[in-house]
């Protein structure tokens, strides 16, 4: 049960108990000298998907590793290749990994054996009353426990499940949706045993008679037991906040009530269940249904996620239509179709969220008619024959009316048990859940329960089995010998593969929490148990790679072969990954790794050039092929290119396309190789909004005519009217000191765009830097249109363009700033003034709008009112360094020394590059009368600027001073 068997030690024994009563059985078969095989609908179908998965390991992975591991093509087909071609369809690869298969296979055979194990055991009414008691119990349980630790806030489970869900109850299991669909199967379970527990007399004892005989009393609560534990168990349900699990729970409601309609026992059932839906109303009631809505509110966005993940799937059908892509490898393939919308370079699917779609993929179309075989024995049999009375039984259990079950007790557990099922199913078109062992195994037994109870006639202390049986004679010495060796070699092999997967699981998860001195110990430690496990592969390769690097970069010592060191040490670290490959060939991060041991090799060997870098290009490549959409690949082959720019700036122009956050990374890869402009281009794919941004970023790298020549693009491709383009162009073009060009261009987005605020303040700026008057009305008319939103028809990523280069675009103070400071510029005190106070009442809190105040103030001779301005101005915006630099010459032309001081000091800080504020602080310290400090501020000056005269003469002055 801890963690819902799903991983280490909990999955090793949980599938080591069934190889137990496996093992118990065949013992009991062998003390009683014969074997009886007590035949089922599904023996064929079991039998024959078995062999399937035995068909699908022995045709293995060859085709799949021998594209992964096959020589670089021809330079020219390198060069040209960004997604390297990829095979498909495969017609006679039997699985993508087959130790993903092997391990599913295990889990399957257990599945299995629990169904077989409950239909050979299982004989008598008595037992399997047992066996519906221990489940129900059970279940009731853990769900009271999973209450508790929810509603207490403890955690005291965490150590079972290993995970940690503070918002939903989710008691031993690691999901809470894994959780409900457990607690749902349990619940039909449990309504199916009232069922067929009630009363066979013609009436029952009145309400009196109960609580005045002991006796009743004593039965009416045992009855009443199993209904408490239902409750709590559909209780904890709904607080899983498990959406697949409202539909399962919904679904075994109506699949109960319609096989009981049909088998007419539905008015006991409605009771039943009327009582289980008060129950877990009143207590919903009590504690408050709101994150329960709040989870089903969200759910239209997840079913086009899932839907979304489903429609990327199916294209496996396509490249793998045999075989499929074998049974658990789902895990390994799926990436190449991962859609970007589910971000591929962060997140990582290994299941479909869909149990009967990844079954499909997995098993092909072969796996998919068995798998309607199982499912049609199932329901022709123990529906059709069984509870309905159409057809025939396949395993000799009768026809027609003969086969059809009418007792009670059969009946009532068979429905259970098949409802719960059902749920399962439409829980598993939804997630994972029977991919779960604790949930797989306890629909195995609920499968096995169904096939007991209606195959078998359990008259109280008789039982009539219904279905065929083989019988096998052991009571000689050499037939019983030959079983027990068969039985042992089978369960020795059992016990040892569970017991190794139980192992290394272990070993990989200490080699996963290891610190990086403990890596490699650790990895060897997996790789003794487990030769091919590729995450122990791969921890070694890379630290065999960076120890090849460092001793290959370390200092030439006497005795050292260098070179031969990091060759050899880059070979291990080659057919380590060349192993890995052979298990999981379809990995694009193995591919990745691969390729960097490659160019690492390369750059030892001292090659170069496509032909040097052909086996590292290629698998990049691979990996890029086998990463579908993530744009870590085609970055990563980008970087691998990097001295091939014909394939490395294709690579990053995919990687860009993907996650435009890569543009500055590639931009700072790319800019050594002195790109010319129209090498710049071919970066970023073609659209407005990408060259617009690489514009920006090419500017703020100081590229400035790449970037006059990116801006310029970026506005000529840009659809109509594209007046944000032409403004961000303008202003660049005023940044540039082209005046004469941006108010060509400005005056073209003005046409474009007539009264947007932001495009007449950018216009009047480059006007005003023309010494043009006409600035003046373009500002003033900037400002009366502030209330206007500028570029309201932008996308969200033109407009975060657009607020990366205005920055306080959103403030209408913003023109009207930029009116004040053109008049501050014209001199123009009045209206200056007039303009700057409206702004300071509007907002005291702009540093900006004070600055300009005091910059005024300062010019009409109000010193005092200038220097509190300069004051606040500092205090709103400490970091702004113009604002402290007026401040500090307003407080030392007032002769205030020692406080503006004070401000050169920490403007030295802010600016420790700064020549002019050491000087500064020099010309201060001498002012003052402190020579020693004088002579430091000095001495910096000169390590910044050895030769600014002034520090020069200072010094030589002191110094010399110092010697008369």
């Amino acid at each position: 049960m801890a963690s819902g068997a799903h991983h280490g030690w909990a999955l090793a024994a949980a599938f080591l108990l069934v190889g137990v009563a496996a093992a118990a059985w065949l013992a009991a078969a062998l003390a009683a000298g014969h074997l009886e095989w007590r035949r089922t609908p599904l023996d064929l179908p079991l039998l024959l998907l078995l062999a399937l998965i035995v068909v699908q390991l022995v045709a293995g992975n060859r085709a799949l590793v021998d594209w992964a591991l096959a020589p670089a093509p021809p330079v020219t087909t390198v060069v040209a290749t960004v997604v390297a071609d990829f095979p498909a369809p495969f017609l006679a690869l039997g699985t993508v990994a087959p130790r993903h298969t092997a391990a599913a296979a295990l889990t399957f055979a257990g599945y299995a054996a629990m169904y077989l194990l409950v239909v050979q055991t299982v004989r008598t009414r008595r037992q399997l009353a047992h066996v519906v008691r221990l489940l129900v119990v059970a279940g009731g349980l853990v769900a009271f426990l999973g209450l508790v630790d929810y509603l207490t806030g403890e955690s005291a489970l965490i150590r079972l499940r290993g995970h940690a869900f503070p918002a939903r109850v989710s008691g031993t299991f690691v999901n809470p949706d894994h959780f409900a669909a457990w607690l749902a199967m349990l619940v039909a379970l449990g309504l199916g045993w009232m069922v067929a527990r009630g009363r066979q007399g013609p009436r029952a004892p009145s309400l009196a008679a109960r609580l005045s005989v002991r006796e009743l009393r004593e039965q009416a609560a045992r009855r009443a037991l199993p209904l408490v534990a239902i409750v709590v168990m559909a209780i904890a349900l709904v607080f899983t906040l498990s959406r697949g699990g409202l539909v399962n729970v919904a679904t075994v409601l109506l699949a109960l009530l319609l096989l009981l309609r049909a088998v007419r026992r539905v008015q006991r059932s409605l009771a039943v269940t009327g009582a289980l839906l008060i129950g877990v109303l009143a207590f919903g009631g009590w504690i408050g249904f709101g994150p329960v809505l709040a989870r089903l509110s969200i759910a239209p966005e997840g079913i086009a996620y899932r839907l979304a993940q489903y429609v990327a799937s199916l294209p496996l059908l396509r490249e793998f239509p045999v075989l499929g892509v074998g049974l658990g490898a789902y895990r390994e393939i799926y990436f190449r179709h991962q859609p970007l919308a589910h971000q591929p370079e962060i997140l990582y699917f290994p299941y479909a969220h869909n149990d009967l779609l990844q079954l499909v993929l997995e098993l092909g179309p072969a796996g998919a008619v068995l798998g309607l075989l199982l499912a049609g024995r199932v329901v022709t049999d123990l529906v059709g024959a069984h509870l309905l009375g159409r057809g025939a039984c396949p395993v000799d259990g009768g026809a027609g009316s003969e086969a059809m079950r009418s007792d009670r007790y059969s009946v009532g557990i068979a429905v259970g048990a098949l409802a719960g099922l059902a749920g399962l199913i439409a829980h598993s078109a939804l997630d994972f859940s029977a991919r779960i062992p604790a949930v797989g195994l306890l629909a195995a037994a609920l499968l096995g329960v169904a096939t007991v109870a209606l195959h078998t006639r359990l008259a109280a202390g008789h039982a009539q089995l219904l279905s065929g049986t083989v019988t096998v004679a052991v009571g000689r010495p050499v037939r019983a010998l030959a079983l027990a060796v068969l039985a042992a070699v089978i369960l020795g092999g059992w016990t040892w593969a569970w017991g190794r997967a139980g192992s290394v699981r272990m070993a990989e998860t200490a080699l996963l929490e290891a610190p990086r001195a403990e890596a490699l110990a650790r990895a060897e430690t997996v790789l003794a148990l487990d030769p091919t496990h590729p995450e122990a592969l791969v921890t070694r390769a890379r630290l065999r790679q960076a120890e090849a690097l460092r001793v290959w970069e370390s200092p030439p010592a006497a005795g050292v072969d260098r070179d031969r060191l990091a060759r050899d040490g880059l070979a291990l670290a080659r057919r380590d990954l060349r192993v890995a490959l052979t298990a999981t060939p379809s990995n694009p991060w193995l591919h990745l790794d691969l390729a960097w041991v490659e160019a690492s090799d390369a750059v030892v060997q001292g090659r170069s050039g496509p032909q040097g870098l052909a086996a590292a290009l290629t698998h990049g490549a691979r990996a890029v092929a086998l990463g579908g959409q993530s744009p870590l690949f085609y970055a990563g082959l980008a970087r691998l290119a990097y001295s091939v720019p014909e394939l490395g700036l294709q690579a990053a122009r995919e990687a860009v396309a993907r996650r435009a956050s890569l543009m500055p990374e590639m931009i700072d890869l790319f800019r050594p190789l002195g790109l010319a402009d129209i090498e710049w281009l071919a970066l970023v794919p073609a659209t407005a909004e990408d060259r617009l941004e690489l514009a920006i970023l090419l500017e703020a790298q100081g590229l400035g005519t790449a970037s006059l020549a990116t801006y310029r693009v970026a506005a000529a491709a840009a659809p109509p009217p594209a007046a944000a383009y032409r403004w961000a162009l303008g202003e660049a073009l005023g940044r540039a000191g082209a005046a004469g060009e941006a108010v060509a261009v400005l005056r073209a987005a003005q046409a474009a765009d007539p009264g947007n605020p932001e495009v007449e303040r950018a216009l009047g700026a480059a006007l005003a830097r023309r010494g043009d008057p006409t600035a003046l009305d373009v500002l003033r008319a900037a400002a009366a249109a502030a209330d206007r939103k500028p570029f309201a028809s932008a996308s969200p990523r033109l407009a975060g363009l657009i607020e990366r280069l205005a920055g306080d675009l959103g403030r209408p103070a913003r023109y009207r700033r930029a009116l004040a400071a053109y008049l501050n510029d014209r001199e123009l005190w009045a209206p200056a003034l007039e303009q700057w106070r409206e702004l300071v009442a509007a907002d005291p809190r702009d540093a900006e709008s004070r600055f300009g105040l005091g910059i005024v103030h300062e010019a009409t001779g109000a010193i005092g009112e200038a220097q509190e301005d300069f004051k606040a101005a500092v205090a709103l915006d400490p970091g702004a360094a113009r604002y402290r630099r007026r401040l500090a010459q307003r407080l030392w032309q007032s002769e205030q020394f020692f406080q503006a001081i004070n401000e050169w000091r920490v403007l030295a800080e802010q600016q420790p590059g700064d020549v002019e504020v050491r000087l500064a602080l020099g010309r201060a310290w001498e002012r003052v009368g402190q020579p020693a400090d004088a002579y430091r501020a000095y001495r910096e000056v000169l390590k910044l600027a050895p030769a600014q005269q002034e520090a020069v003469r200072a010094l030589a002055r002191m110094e010399g001073r110092g010697r008369s």
